[in-house]
């Protein structure tokens, strides 16, 4: 019997559950996924007491990706190398806990389903610089992609790109998130990808400077959920359009196979997370 959750501020409306639980399904495995929301204070401990109840793995989201690194025994090079986790993975009841990120690998499947084929030449725009852009940083450079990190504290994105094995940082560019830093940036992009809340975009400032966008770029916004200020911005620009439901079952089926040993069928989890 596995057991495993999802951990988050609020995950009372995660999707997670209907993939992982569809997993099991489609895998023939008895598993029972669910999602327990917690705050910061209790993050640790509420790790620590599902591990001694047996739990297999937790996937772990918004806000505790850093504190889910930081509590791990081991970490996989793109949790070292961004300082963020969304995956944890348990050797028995009171043995030692490895931290992974499977952002990065649900993130280049997720767009190479928008046609977007990762790698060296390609131009990626980030927008954000919290736990979920770290991940997918380290994932676009590692596969060889020029990444234009714009935020709105430049000094995060700095961090991130510090963090960063030497060669991979020489792929990051650091740009302001205003008008003309979007513009510039977005200007030679091949890609944009908003790992910020949907809400971010509904100020029009934050907007300012999408119009730079070519028509061949492919945008696909982290956040999941009814039509978003970007999906609407951008609706003039490009036909490319995802918002993050894709990138999400990926990553859950990469957490899947690190935790299982053996990834699962692909269409049962995108059916599973569209009805919700």
């Amino acid at each position: 019997m596995i057991r495993a959750a999802v951990l988050g501020s609020d995950v009372s409306k995660s999707r997670s559950p209907a993939i992982h639980n569809a997993a099991y399904k489609a895998m023939g495995i008895e598993g029972d996924y669910g999602a327990r929301s917690v705050e910061a204070p209790q993050f640790t401990e509420l790790v620590r007491r599902l591990r001694a109840e047996g739990f297999r793995y937790l996937n772990v989201t918004i806000p505790h990706k850093a504190a889910a690194a930081d509590l791990a025994d081991a970490r996989g090079p793109e949790v070292l190398a961004s300082g963020a986790a969304n995956t944890l993975l348990f050797d028995g009841p009171t043995g030692p806990i490895r931290a992974e990120n499977t952002d990065g690998a649900g993130l280049i499947a997720a767009l190479r389903d928008l046609n977007v084929e990762v790698g060296p030449g390609e131009n990626i725009v980030m927008v954000g610089a919290g736990g979920a852009a770290a991940g997918a940083v380290e994932a676009l450079t590692r596969a060889g992609a020029d990444v234009s990190l714009v935020a709105r504290r430049p000094e995060l994105a700095r961090e991130i790109q510090k963090r960063l094995p030497p060669a991979q940082a020489s792929l990051v560019t650091v740009a302001p998130w205003t008008p003309e830093g979007l513009a510039s940036a977005i200007g030679t992009a091949d890609a944009l990808v908003s790992a910020v809340p949907a809400a971010a975009w509904a100020d029009e400032l934050a907007r300012d400077g999408l119009e730079a966008m070519g028509g061949n770029v492919a945008v696909l916004e982290m956040a999941y959920g009814p039509e978003s200020p970007l999906a609407l911005a951008v609706r003039a620009h490009t036909k490319q359009y995802a918002d993050g439901l894709g990138m999400l079952v990926h990553q859950a089926a990469r957490a899947i196979e690190l935790a299982l040993g053996k990834a699962p069928p692909i269409e049962p989890l995108f059916e599973a997370a569209r009805r919700g």
